[in-house]
């Protein structure tokens, strides 16, 4: 038997942005995610519990997506891509469709993946 049941505005939405992603209802999603939460929560230990509800609250997603694409998005995701391991790689300005490896000692080297092994251009 359903019951009908009062949800905040912020969770619909963050449960209609995933369920679009992830191929379910919104109603789904919810419900998915408390069959999480249910199996998950015997396992945790009360400090474990509460670290992880204090991280979830940290900010909604349908916010953290609406602050991807803008000025200071952009730079959090070029400064983490910096802060990242060697090789790191861009779109080749001249070049449609390849990349550049650039590696820690400054080679830069155009390319592309094929079968997820990264190929220099002949």
């Amino acid at each position: 038997m359903s019951q009908p049941v009062k949800l905040s505005e912020e969770l619909v939405l963050d449960a209609r942005l995933t369920s679009a992603v992830a191929e379910r209802s919104i109603a789904g999603q919810i419900e998915y995610w408390a069959q999480l939460g249910r199996a998950i929560e015997p396992l945790l230990q009360g400090a474990q519990a509460l670290a992880l509800r204090r991280a979830g609250a940290v900010r909604p997603l349908s916010e953290c997506l609406e602050a991807v694409d803008s000025p200071t998005g952009r730079r959090r995701v070029a400064e983490h891509l910096a802060a990242q391991p060697f090789p790191h790689f861009e779109p080749a300005a001249d070049a449609p469709g390849m990349l550049v490896r650039i590696e820690e000692n400054g080679r830069r080297t155009v390319g592309r993946f094929v079968n997820r092994r990264f190929q220099a251009a002949e």
